[in-house]
């Protein structure tokens, strides 16, 4: 014969306890979960894109202005580059693994030729766009002092958005204060091209930083010739 165990009924108060208990407790998930439901996955910084538009139309109105002639236009595009790009960063980034250990000299003679090419590369492409309109429309915090903003290129004739040219600049800084470090075209970045590239050159030349440059520079000169 099987002698069961007799059922203890919980006492009044702890009933209470756990009634309430978990009523407090879903309280909680459910505020938590509204929150993490209203809260956007990242931040916009409407300060970020305020500077960026105004980099971007400073930048388009020094390639539309023809006044003193093409070598005039350049060097105040030059000068533009220089105030608002960080190149030394960029043209490390494109080295990759290459640049640890180089010699000091070898790394300026680089960043120099850098500096020329990404120059003319910036202005090459952005001169695609001189006779029309660059929004910016979005953006997003990747880390502190690290922002992207979106633009939308527009034409002015109110073409359809879905199929608008998508160009992103990448920044470092904050409070007012940026520079850009790389760009961004229908999801392409141009720094992270520029370094696949160059790691594939410095494989096949045994990593001679100096044959690069001289790389470089020969693609400076294709760049401008074309343009001209």
């Amino acid at each position: 014969m099987q002698i069961g165990v007799p059922h203890r009924a919980a006492p009044a108060g702890s009933q209470q306890m756990t009634v309430r208990t978990f009523t407090r407790f879903a309280a909680i998930v459910v505020s938590a979960f509204a929150w993490f439901m209203a809260a956007p996955l990242a931040s916009a910084n409407s300060d970020a894109e305020a500077f960026t538009q105004r980099l971007i139309d400073e930048g388009v109105s020094i390639l539309r202005d023809n006044n003193g002639g093409e070598q005039t236009r350049r060097d105040k595009f030059r000068r533009f580059i220089n105030q608002y790009a960080d190149v030394t960063w960029a043209a490390k980034f494109t080295l990759g693994a290459y640049g640890r250990g180089a010699a000091k000299p070898e790394l300026d003679a680089f960043t120099d030729a850098f500096r020329e090419f990404a120059t003319a590369s910036y202005e090459s492409n952005l001169s695609k766009y001189k006779g029309q309109t660059l929004k910016v429309t979005s953006s997003v915090d990747n880390k502190p002092s690290d922002v992207t903003v979106d633009t939308l290129v527009e034409d002015g004739r109110g073409g359809n958005s879905d199929k608008a040219l998508r160009v992103s600049f990448r920044l470092f800084g904050s409070g007012g204060s940026y520079r850009f470090v790389d760009v961004r075209v229908e999801g392409a970045w141009l720094a992270q091209s520029q370094r696949e590239q160059f790691n594939a050159i410095l494989g096949r030349n045994g990593g001679s930083i100096p044959g690069l440059t001289h790389e470089l520079e020969d693609r400076t000169q294709h760049i401008r010739a074309s343009s001209d």
